[in-house]
């Protein structure tokens, strides 16, 4: 108690002055953080929909072992074919 008789409330005021700043700042924090996990949401789905996009275009290139393999089968066969004729 001060000298008239009234509790000091001062420590009180400054603990609450520092318990709102603090909230005050993880709310921005939080907003903040909100905000760019949008943004990086936003990107995603447009990235995921261009590889989509792609995806079509470069199907045909999966096929491309099992055309080098048949090809080296023909290229076997014709040098067989070539050895047992003489040449």
């Amino acid at each position: 108690m001060n000298e008239l008789g009234e509790p000091h409330l001062t420590g009180w005021w400054v603990g609450l002055i520092i318990g709102l700043v603090v909230v005050v700042v993880v709310v921005l924090v939080v907003s903040v953080l909100l905000v760019l996990a949008s943004r990086i949401n936003g990107q995603a789905r447009a990235a995921a929909r261009e590889l989509e996009a792609t995806r079509s275009t470069t199907q045909p290139l999966a096929e491309l072992t099992r055309t080098n393999a048949t090809l080296q089968s023909i290229l076997r066969g014709a040098r067989a074919a070539r050895q047992a004729l003489g040449g």
